[in-house]
């Protein structure tokens, strides 16, 4: 009589291709190969029953967990913090790593038969494609704005490429949108995370900021507690600002929590908290957008598969060059930051087109861009 694990197995054979395989297919795959066992009564209650529980997750489990809220629809993993993993196998359940292995709590496991490698690639948008996007992406705000679906799009390509010593990493965008009222942000959430993986909304309230951790903070050797910034690579967090409301005072951990939260912005690392261990940061991909109704507070200025391909042509560079050098004339102190802003936001503009040339079109481009957003100001 063979076993359900020996079950599965066999279907797992039969269905190489699993990456491509509906879990419905898959499940009706292991009730046949029971019935042809003649097993199938009694182990596919089984295989109905193999669910977990919220009420049978001890709290340590639920530490683990990075977002408020979300208890008991997860299961943990001894892999790599905030990475991302899908895997095929049999849930079970096992006692949790300790330093006192005779106490230890039995939490839900998995057996892993197989990882399943993802199937989400990097897309290179054409120019036809990119044009529908830019439409789609200003339905995001009230009302639809083009221009602010620019830098959405943006936005959404920005990842660090690379992290030179002692400065801020390249290639990313943290950016603050502007609403006119709170009843925006529902669109805003709808249209985003329908072109993302991995979105996560953040109302960043006075209460979230007191009781809840953002840094992954680990009290012994042998455990880590999750922080909210503990976060797939290429997440979109988006920074509801105005739940603040009028304010209050702030204890420690809210100051920590900020401070965590500006690190990730600026420096794309996410301090993890160790016992005789100060200052572990480990690096990022998080894209981090803040709605405010007014100017946010956090510093937001305002990776794909072809970023290495990035051309500045002679022609764009002298441009850019006349233009600081004039600018300097004018206002000393601000052209540098100005050059700064627009270098930015131009890579990014070069890179959401196939070809990744800083062309003058796409230059000329930002620098409308900049003003239009200036005149916002």
């Amino acid at each position: 009589m063979l076993g359900l694990e020996d079950i599965i197995r066999t279907a797992c054979r039969e269905h190489e291709d699993t990456e491509g395989l509906d879990v419905s297919q898959f499940i009706g795959k292991v009730r046949d190969q029971l019935e042809n066992e003649g097993q199938g009564d009694d182990l596919a209650h089984d295989l109905d029953k193999m669910t977990l529980q919220k009420s049978s997750l001890p709290q340590s489990v639920h530490r683990k967990y990075p977002l408020p809220d979300k208890k008991g629809k997860y299961t943990g993993a001894l892999i790599k913090p905030a990475s991302t993993h899908e895997f095929l196998g049999i849930l079970s359940s096992s006692p949790l790593p300790s330093n006192d292995p005779e106490n230890a709590e039995v939490v839900p496991s998995l057996h892993v038969l197989k990882e399943i490698e993802s199937t989400l690639t990097p897309t290179v948008l054409i120019v036809d494609d990119r044009e529908n996007l830019v439409e789609y992406l200003a339905t995001a705000f009230d009302p639809p704005d083009k221009i602010a679906a620019e830098y959405l799009l943006l936005f959404l390509l920005s990842s660090p490429t690379s992290r030179p010593t002692s400065m801020t990493p390249l290639g990313t965008l943290s950016i603050n949108f502007r609403r006119r009222t709170e009843d925006a942000t529902k669109r805003f959430h709808s249209i985003v995370s329908s072109v993302t993986p991995h979105y996560v909304p953040l109302p960043l309230s006075i209460g979230l900021l007191h009781g809840h951790r953002f840094s992954p903070c680990s009290t012994d050797s042998s455990s880590l507690d999750a922080g909210l910034l503990q976060l797939a690579e290429g997440t979109v967090l988006v920074v509801e600002e105005d739940s603040m409301g009028n304010g209050g005072q702030l204890n420690e951990k809210a100051l920590q929590n900020l401070k965590a939260l500006a690190e990730c912005m600026t420096e794309q690392r996410v301090r993890y908290e160790y016992p005789y261990m100060d200052g572990l940061k480990m690096d990022c991909a998080t894209r981090v957008a803040v709605l405010s109704q007014g100017k946010s507070l956090l510093p937001v200025v305002g990776s794909q598969a072809h970023a290495a391909k990035l051309v500045i042509p002679d022609e764009t560079a002298d441009i850019i060059q006349d233009a600081f050098v004039q600018g300097r004339k004018e206002d000393a102190e601000g052209a540098e930051d100005t050059l700064k802003r627009r270098m930015k936001v131009g890579r990014l503009m070069a890179l959401s087109y196939p070809e990744a040339i800083l062309t003058r079109e796409i230059w000329d481009r930002t620098v409308h861009l900049d003003e239009k957003v200036k005149q916002r100001s």
